[in-house]
């Protein structure tokens, strides 16, 4: 077996990281503060790569400061505040990510929500809890402790402190809207948008996990900064009391249950709950309204640039619309609205939407014929794998991938090299995979 110097000087070879940078980067959108994209980089893929393995692996590695981006939470709500690597630390930090994922894999479990949900209907269907206590932290990365987290790291990585130095090289480059000589490095948090965040997240709190795991008589959840727990609803206000009396040690606010129930409560589990944009209603496992509605208002805005757009193209309009109702598989990965609420149990919104979108359909006076939710659904729940339904962009061939660029983009192959048409491709279905994340990220009311 590896000790971790091996396992780190192999996540950070000059293969790995061509392969990080060929297979991932490549086809990652923004710019850092420096500009360069993409296509400027590969023209110095080489040289930029020999750095990145050679300082990385002595620990002089140092992370350039990350360009300021804000996204909108809705009305009435602070932007949250996304930091933006440049294309080189990009490549780092995916590295870092992969090697801190193998080597924290005992203790820490980055699951997907579909399966917290699944998790969550098998103990309501015990029957055994009638009570549940729902947590959320409040500014969770930016309150991340830099010392503490070193003790966390500790646990796996106590006698490396140079990987430790570039890690926290990483946290600690400030982000800007544009460089001046007096930014300073941030003392405190972990910056939102980085391939480590996450990862470095869940080893932070691996110990509350562990505690939230070994509850008696209760079973708990966390999903990044929310956190559920079923049990007896005599024993509610115990363990709420309990958790944020333990996230406070860790420098973490919990909302209090009292003052701010539509962020935390304590209740009965008869009353209903939401979490992780689900709604739990007795047996009924459905979505929450605003998450429909968020759906709703992405369904118009297809149709309105449509009715907008210069070349008004109905395949392009059926295209997007039925990528909107169906996702898809993309770099092995299931994406889009009914892949996140697959575990539904109220089948009636699917007929609803469906309704809703022949009334769009008429509104904009467009003689389309999409496809169905309810028929996705089927789909995804029965035969995922067998599907022809929801598109699998994996396993398209270049003569697919052609189609789609000659038939919805206006691209004219001739000329076009191979690789030319994969990036094309890649580009363009991923501007649209990102539409489509935009219908289920923000599902909780995070802080």
């Amino acid at each position: 077996m590896k000790n971790i110097r091996e396992q780190f000087d192999e996540h950070f070879s000059k293969e790995n990281l061509t392969r990080v940078f060929q297979d991932i980067i490549i086809y990652s959108g923004g710019t850092g503060i420096d500009n360069i994209n993409q296509y400027t980089f590969r023209n110095q893929q080489k040289e930029q790569i020999e750095i990145i393995s050679r300082k990385m692996k002595s620990g002089s590695y140092t992370f350039t400061k990350y360009k300021l981006s804000l996204i909108s939470k809705g009305r009435g709500k602070p932007p949250r505040e996304i930091s933006i690597p440049t294309v080189r630390d990009r490549i780092s930090l995916r590295a870092m990510c992969e090697f801190l994922q193998k080597r924290f894999s005992d203790s820490v479990n980055i699951e997907l929500p579909q399966s917290v949900i699944k998790k969550i209907k098998s103990g309501l269907e015990t029957g055994v809890y009638d009570g549940y206590v729902k947590l959320d932290v409040s500014n969770f990365y930016p309150s991340i402790d830099h010392t503490l987290l070193e003790k966390q790291l500790n646990k796996r990585l106590r006698n490396y402190p140079d990987i430790k130095r570039v890690i926290f090289s990483a946290i600690k480059s400030p982000t800007v809207t544009s460089s001046k000589k007096d930014d300073k490095p941030s003392e405190l948090g972990v910056p939102q948008g980085l391939a480590i965040s996450n990862i470095l997240a869940a080893i932070y709190l691996q110990d509350l996990d562990k505690l939230l795991s070994k509850i008696p008589n209760a079973l708990g959840f966390r999903y990044v900064d929310d956190i559920l727990i079923l049990c007896r609803h005599e024993n509610a206000e115990e363990i709420a009391s309990l958790f944020i009396g333990k996230y406070k040690d860790s420098n973490l606010a919990i909302h209090c249950p009292k003052e701010m129930p539509h962020k935390s409560k304590v209740s009965k589990i008869s009353e209903g709950f939401d979490y992780l944009g689900y709604q739990f209603d007795s047996f009924e496992i459905s979505v929450k309204k605003a998450n429909i509605e968020k759906l709703k208002e992405s369904l118009v805005g297809i149709f309105t640039s449509y009715k907008y757009s210069e070349r008004q193209s109905k395949d392009f309009l059926t295209w997007r619309i039925n990528l909107r109702i169906t996702g898809c598989v993309f770099e092995d990965k299931c994406k889009g609205w009914l892949f996140f609420y697959s575990e539904i149990n109220d089948e009636k919104i699917l007929h609803k939407l469906d309704y809703y979108v022949s009334k769009l359909c008429k509104r904009f006076g467009v003689d389309i014929n999409p496809k169905k939710f309810v028929k996705a659904f089927f789909e995804i729940s029965h035969r995922k794998k067998q599907t022809k339904y929801v598109p699998n962009f994996d396993s398209f061939t270049l003569e697919d991938k052609g189609k789609v660029l000659e038939k919805y983009f206006g691209y004219k192959l001739k000329g076009m090299r191979q690789d030319q048409v994969e990036y094309a491709f890649h580009r363009k279905v991923n501007r649209q995979v990102k539409d489509l994340e935009s219908d289920i990220k923000d599902f909780s009311a995070s802080g």
